[in-house]
């Protein structure tokens, strides 16, 4: 992956970004790079993954990954989850050193970042955040959703904002995101999320797996946001899922789909923890403290 990685930064200075990623995603990065974890998986669902199938939420929200590239759940709905208290607690603690020793905000003035895939899993392994990275049933439902073995790749933790701004800026507009055809993003709430506060947007059967993924790629490929107008035209108004909920909710996203999130139309604060599942054709390498 070193030296595909560095393909691509190759192809970024000169130009070819965009020729690059559409060979990568719909050519090469599943029939090669990723060959030996399906195999691995295959292995793997035989011995283990099924008895965790078998959990009526799991099966609830594979069916709803495959189907929407969307689905919805919460921690007290899945096994060995750490309560929502203990999430809160341990969310507040984080705070604390944000506000003594800020992270950079990365050109993102909505997003507080407190913790930018610099987690210390060795020193919190039986935290309530390393509880629920771990967690066997998110594991499983990111195996079955790939079918190969997933990998753990980014951990963020996240206040976004109210900054006074009408207008939408960067991740705030519709897109998918470019580094691997298919990837599953697991956003767990600390708080209630609702339109007012920057809850994410997503459009079901836009991802790799559904009907829509072609529609709109002409704006990936040229690297421009799809408009409101361009979706309101393409899409039923039924197929634009808004992510609500309260804490302790967890949302999975294939990012790869059309999505939108963090916009904050009135005061208030969004707290959220942002879980990436990739596979091993993600252009994008893994900086977790695994």
């Amino acid at each position: 992956m070193i030296q595909i990685a560095s393909l691509f930064h190759f192809a970024q200075r000169v130009g070819l970004e965009r020729p690059f990623l559409q060979v990568w995603r719909k050519n090469i990065s599943h029939k090669i790079i990723n060959g030996p974890r399906h195999l691995l998986y295959r292995a793997w669902r035989s011995v283990n993954a099924t008895n965790l199938e078998r959990e009526e939420e799991v099966r609830n929200v594979i069916n709803n990954l495959n189907r929407f590239g969307y689905a919805k759940t919460h921690v007290d709905k899945l096994r060995d989850m750490p309560t929502v208290n203990d999430l809160q607690d341990e969310y507040n603690k984080l705070l604390e050193r944000e506000e003594a020793s800020p992270h950079s905000r990365k050109g993102k003035q909505f997003i507080r970042r407190l913790v930018d895939d610099d987690y210390d899993f060795k020193r919190n392994k039986n935290s309530a955040i390393s509880r629920f990275v771990t967690n066997r049933m998110l594991s499983a439902i990111a195996a079955n959703y790939f079918e190969l073995i997933p990998r753990r790749t980014s951990l963020k933790v996240w206040q976004s904002h109210f900054t006074g701004a009408t207008e939408r800026t960067a991740s705030q507009n519709w897109h998918r995101d470019y580094n691997d055809k298919i990837m599953l993003r697991v956003f767990l709430y600390f708080d209630e999320v609702t339109e007012l506060n920057g809850a994410g947007e997503y459009v079901a059967g836009s991802h790799f797996k559904g009907d829509a993924f072609e529609t709109l790629q002409y704006r990936e490929e040229t690297g421009t946001y799809s408009t409101e107008s361009e979706i309101r035209s393409n899409f039923a108004s039924d197929r634009i899922k808004i992510a609500n909920g309260d804490a302790g909710t967890i949302v999975f996203m294939d990012t790869g789909g059309l999505h939108r999130g963090g916009f904050h139309p009135q005061p208030g604060d969004r707290k959220v923890a942002l879980l990436t599942f990739s596979t091993a054709a993600d252009l994008q390498p893994s900086r977790m403290n695994n």
